[in-house]
């Protein structure tokens, strides 16, 4: 190699300074160095580079062996790779402490749950896809291969990956909940001796589990940008938890106004005789809470969800059902129907609404009152809600499942 060509691979002019020439080379040697980028392409530029850099040195002859600027480079890679361990061991643990937040969070077991159930429909269905087909070739038409080859391809491949994760394709982890949990659930629950009253029945003590509200309040947003479609946004807030006491008869009151409101979700979606599946459902959610209101109201015990009615979600729902009326077809003998443009609709409530909500009413002067609840909670939480605190983020998707879940349960 020429010293032309050396100075050229190290990208530099001929006749550069010796400064210059450890500076370019320690530069490249940080990006090629074998313990930095393995490809085998970085470690032969990593030799020419060695190469290019000992022949300026040697011909040049202004330096000692020792001066090879190697101790340097080491130096520098020890502290990046040390930088690279103290960034994986930090994003390690931030990933376990998210790993424990979520197995401790209300929602790990319905989460598990629909996992589950996603991986036993991809089963059922891969194998669908496999022996219909063949089933269609044997007992029909042997030409009916022909026309489901797509199918029984794709069944083919999703039962090879399946089999090749079958040691963990069914081991998602544990469920939080027991079956004494679940059989608990229908019980009265045990009586504890207990000073305070319960904020939900008259002049009980409240010898059963309190029931916990978590209010937050948005005091800054973060908001990054790591180049083109490519941002990110994180919240700073405050929370607040409240504990309110309860008896162990409203505690098992509101144990039975959930079960009404599951029961009367999923009995309206299998037999009411309609042919929308999103009709029934909201059908269901009406009976339930309907019929939940009225139990309570006879026993004599409060909500224990009513601080979720705020005036942003009941106008939030109001467009729910204009939208959904919109897009639905009413039939004789009370027959509803959705149109093809329901999915679309549904993408625009899920993803849109709480930012075109936001855009339109956010700088209004009574924004924040409409996430005060139209139903008074109380001396403590009424002051929270004054100084700004609310129920939960107002982030699409999430307004919509938090608060169905919490009402459900």
């Amino acid at each position: 190699m020429s010293i032309l060509d050396s100075y050229r691979k190290l990208g530099l002019k001929p006749g550069a300074s010796e400064r210059e020439v450890k500076a370019a080379f320690r530069r490249l040697a940080l990006k090629y160095h074998p313990d930095v980028n393995p490809s085998a392409e970085a470690e032969r530029k990593f030799q020419e580079i060695r190469i290019a850099y000992e022949e300026i040195i040697v011909s040049g002859g202004t330096v000692h062996e020792n001066d090879y600027s190697w101790r340097d480079v080491e130096e520098v890679l020890r502290a990046e790779r040390e930088r690279v361990n103290n960034r994986a061991r930090a994003r390690a643990a931030k990933k376990r402490k998210e790993q424990l937040f979520y197995e401790n969070s209300e929602w790990h077991d319905i989460i598990l749950f629909l996992r589950y159930l996603l991986h036993g429909i991809a089963l059922l269905l891969s194998f669908l896809a496999v022996l219909v087909p063949i089933a269609l070739a044997i007992f029909l038409e042997p030409a009916i291969l022909l026309g489901t080859i797509y199918f029984l391809i794709i069944g083919g491949f999703m039962l090879f990956y399946i089999y090749g994760k079958r040691k963990t394709w069914f081991r998602l982890g544990k469920f939080n909940t027991r079956w004494n949990d679940i059989t608990s659930f229908f019980k009265m629950p045990e009586s504890k001796v207990t000073s305070d009253y319960c904020c939900y029945t008259k002049s009980l003590p409240a010898d059963g589990r309190s029931y916990n509200i978590e209010l937050l309040k948005t005091v800054d947003i973060l908001f990054r940008s790591y180049g083109f479609l490519n941002h990110g946004v994180k919240y700073k807030n405050k929370t607040r938890r409240i504990i309110l006491p309860r008896s162990t008869r409203a505690q098992y009151w509101h144990r039975l106004s959930s079960l009404i409101k599951v029961t009367s979700i999923i009995s309206s979606i299998i037999f009411i005789p309609l042919d929308s599946i999103l009709w029934r459902f909201i059908i269901g959610i009406f009976l339930g809470g309907l019929l939940s209101c009225i139990t309570l109201q006879i026993v004599k015990v409060r909500s224990k969800v009513s601080w979720l009615f705020t005036p942003s979600l009941i106008i939030k729902l109001g467009i729910w059902l204009i939208m959904l009326y919109s897009v639905s077809v009413f039939g004789p003998g009370f027959n509803i129907q959705t149109t093809a443009n329901i999915y679309i609709v549904l993408l625009g409530l899920l993803f849109i609404l709480d930012m075109v909500f936001d855009l339109i009413l956010g700088f209004l002067p009574f924004y924040r009152k409409l996430f005060i609840p139209v139903f008074k909670q109380g001396d403590v939480l009424n002051t929270l809600y004054k100084e700004g605190f609310q129920n939960y983020q107002e982030l699409p998707v999430y307004s919509i499942l938090f608060p169905f879940f919490k009402w459900l349960f």
